[in-house]
């Protein structure tokens, strides 16, 4: 799962993604997370650490899209779309095997 957001200035090209990895969960008490900002190439122009508990650990619920948009309210940024991670692809069936004539 990744965030696309809004452009924001970073060096040495603009940030155009957020990536939450790393989450680290107390049950019933607190988590945090590394984030990380990507520019069009995928390169890592900032990263950071999150924590929560109380409250914002309360809201957090089982709803995994709430650690991107608590993580932009940190940051100042604007999410404009969160993305999924791609459904695995379909097993690739088994070809027949050959015909011999002999």
């Amino acid at each position: 799962m990744h965030a696309i957001i809004e452009p924001v200035p970073a060096f040495p090209k603009p940030a155009v993604g957020l990536v939450i990895a790393n989450v680290t969960v107390f049950p019933g008490s607190r988590a945090g997370w590394g984030w990380q900002l990507l520019d069009v190439d995928k390169a890592t122009v900032g990263t950071g650490q999150i924590a929560i508990d109380g409250e914002a650990y309360a809201a957090w619920g089982t709803d995994d899209d709430y650690l991107y948009t608590y993580t932009a309210a940190q940051l100042g940024l604007t999410i404009v779309e969160i993305v999924p991670d791609a459904p695995p692809a379909p097993p690739v069936a088994d070809e027949p095997a050959p015909v011999v004539e002999g």
